[in-house]
């Protein structure tokens, strides 16, 4: 058996791609050259890979087993490569957040890391939901997630309290009051995030829950858009308190203030079988201790 680092990098690439086309345009090769690599590692090993459905490749029982040692032997060949290439501080690091931390916490992370490290890991940014699978499916490296994931094959550390607060804009009538009951929360219009987000999955598990049939206006995938929609009196929002922070709002929303405070734990998260790199333990070590680094 002789299977080579090619073979391993077509495998990976059709995992996270979910297509011979899209690999090949990941890897700059053609289609007919990443069709041939997989037929040869497939016929080195003896098994299918992948369960064909028309156009589109996913990953089976048997390449679920491949993944987690084709990747570590992808990132220590990365390894090796960034120690003696030219562009020794260039890294592949990949590291997912939901939009929460994305916006409003990754910017002063990545301040701070490229300080220490002196280089930048890839970022993605998308719903609690997207990135847990990113991670369970190895697209990325490691997440920061709003919330604990549900996938049994990520490890999730708690890592930031959160505390989410409802918010209408300045002028809004309930604004002034020192408490609102939950009786008068009822009566309103939400404005949410989309459903597969952690700050949604947080509405409906807490808060909802003391709401007597919540009227949900509007579900948007961006906090922004909410933000602006509350300022333009359409209605109140669920967030994380720590975007009140942010010079951008300052002087256009109010906290609402309720009967109880609802915190929630950020979760820093990882594949069980992910292979520790350097660069990956550079990132979980500054991510443990962060702000105080």
């Amino acid at each position: 058996m002789n299977i080579t680092f090619k073979q391993l990098s077509v495998f990976v690439a059709i995992v996270r791609s979910g297509s011979m086309t899209l690999a090949a345009e990941t890897l700059f090769m053609t289609k007919g050259a990443i069709s041939q690599t997989l037929a040869e590692l497939e016929s080195q090993l003896g098994v299918r890979l992948f369960d064909r459905q028309h156009a589109r490749l996913y990953i089976n029982h048997e390449g679920q087993k491949l993944l987690p040692v084709a990747d570590e032997l992808l990132s220590r060949m990365q390894g090796v490569e960034q120690l003696f290439g030219e562009n020794s501080q260039d890294t592949q690091l990949k590291v997912g957040c939901t939009k929460t931390i994305g916006s409003y916490l990754l910017p002063d992370m990545l301040k701070g890391f490229k300080e220490h490290q002196g280089w930048l890991p890839q970022c993605t940014i998308a719903n609690t939901q997207k990135i847990s699978t990113m991670v369970s499916h190895f697209e990325i490296d490691v997440a920061l997630l709003e919330g604990p994931a549900s996938e049994p094959n990520l490890i999730c550390e708690p890592w930031l309290e959160d505390e989410m607060v409802i918010i209408a804009g300045k002028n809004h009538p309930l604004a002034k009051q020192e408490t609102v009951s939950y009786q008068v929360l009822s009566q309103e219009r939400w404005l949410l995030r989309e459903q597969g987000s952690s700050s949604r999955a947080f509405f409906d598990n807490q808060l909802a829950l003391h709401l007597s049939n919540p009227q949900i206006a509007l579900s948007l995938n961006a906090f922004d858009a909410i933000l602006s929609c509350v300022a333009h009196h359409l209605g109140i929002t669920f967030i994380s308190k720590r975007m009140l922070h942010s010079s951008f709002y300052t002087g256009h929303f109010v906290q609402l203030h309720t009967e109880q405070r609802f915190m929630r734990k950020f979760t820093l998260c990882y594949h069980k079988s992910k292979f520790i790199s350097p660069t990956l333990a550079s990132w979980l070590s500054f991510s443990r201790s962060w702000p105080h680094s």
